[in-house]
């Protein structure tokens, strides 16, 4: 028997597995969160910082991808704190890109 872990996010009160990250958890209840760098096939990196959702409690968003649920936990995944700090990771991704997009592999199509 699997134990389930009792949390809520977005107001949605919810019972995951234990182990689950809180990405994984926002999937199985149809929460979308934005991410680029996460992919359930692969290893977890964290590095892109998207998938960043308000936990109360924490000082600061924490990376859902890469946190893993707790009992009693209470996420929100597009609180002002969530989006605010979502956007100042975008813009820190497009202020650092190359911009040299007839160059590069993706062709633009990224």
């Amino acid at each position: 028997m699997t134990d389930l872990v009792k949390l809520t996010i977005d107001n949605k009160e919810i019972e995951v597995p234990k182990g689950t990250s809180i990405l994984q958890a926002c999937e199985m209840v149809d929460i979308q969160v934005p991410r680029f760098c996460y992919h359930s096939r692969l290893s977890i990196a964290g590095n892109c910082r998207m998938c960043l959702v308000e936990l109360e409690g924490a000082p600061k968003p924490v990376a859902s991808c890469a946190f893993p649920v707790a009992e009693g936990q209470v996420i929100r995944t597009q609180s002002q704190i969530a989006k605010d700090a979502r956007k100042s990771v975008m813009q820190f991704l497009l202020a650092n890109h190359p911009l040299d997009c007839p160059l590069c592999d993706q062709g633009g199509e990224c």
